[in-house]
Formats: structure tokens, C-alpha cells, sequence
């Protein structure tokens, strides 16, 4: 599954993600709450964290760094609290995990482990 569609899924149109996420910020401030989610899968998540803790623990570690993680190596920078990075701020795009590296990452995992077991 894409990042993409792994979006949609979450949040129903892939284009309206930033606006959701603008809209839930903009309502907390109206009514503020401790804690404010934004999407179906999240409410599913958080519900998987609270019931099953221990479970969640153990598979969120490498489904972070298979899914949510580029791998890309950045070069030092200052960062950008004090002074904007235009070539890096938008609204869409640049984000999301090349779907390429999204499969092969988890397969080249399995196909080493098979390897390793049946030589």
C-alpha cells in the first residue's frame, strides 16, 4: 500500500489532508482540548495504544522506520526555528516515503532472513 493511499485511507481525500489537519488546529484553539486527533486511523491507533499497549510497543518501532522514515541522510544545517527554509516548507509534497523504498525495505528484511534460515 502507498503512502498515498495509506493517507486516504486514514483521511478520506488525500487532497484535503493539510486542510483537516489546519481545521483541527483552528478548532482547538476555539475549544481547546488536551488532545486532538485527526482521522479515522488515528482513532484507531490510539484506541490499539490503549488497549493493547505492549502489542503496540513491539510493532510500532519497525513499522516507523519502515513506513514513516525516508532513510535519507540530511546534512548538518542550523535547522529551521530561526531562519525559514523555503526549498523545504510546503503544504504537499516532499513528505511522504518513496513507495519504492516503502516495499523494498520490509522485503529485502524478509528475503535476508530466508536466506539466513534455508542458506
Amino acid at each position: 500500500m502507498g503512502a498515498q493511499t495509506a493517507a486516504v485511507m486514514a483521511y478520506g481525500r488525500f487532497d484535503e489532508v493539510p486542510e483537516r489537519v489546519a481545521r483541527a488546529i483552528v478548532d482547538c484553539v476555539d475549544r481547546p482540548r488536551r488532545e486532538v486527533s485527526v482521522g479515522r486511523l488515528n482513532v484507531v491507533l490510539r484506541a490499539g495504544f490503549t488497549v493493547l499497549p505492549g502489542v503496540y510497543d513491539v510493532l510500532v518501532g519497525p513499522l516507523m522506520r519502515s513506513a514513516g522514515l525516508s532513510g535519507r541522510s540530511v546534512a548538518a544545517h542550523d535547522g529551521s526555528a530561526f531562519a525559514p527554509n523555503p526549498s523545504g516548507e510546503a503544504v504537499r509534497g516532499g513528505h511522504l516515503p518513496d513507495l519504492r523504498e516503502l516495499v523494498s525495505r520490509p522485503l529485502d528484511a524478509v528475503v535476508g532472513a530466508l536466506r539466513r534460515r534455508f542458506g
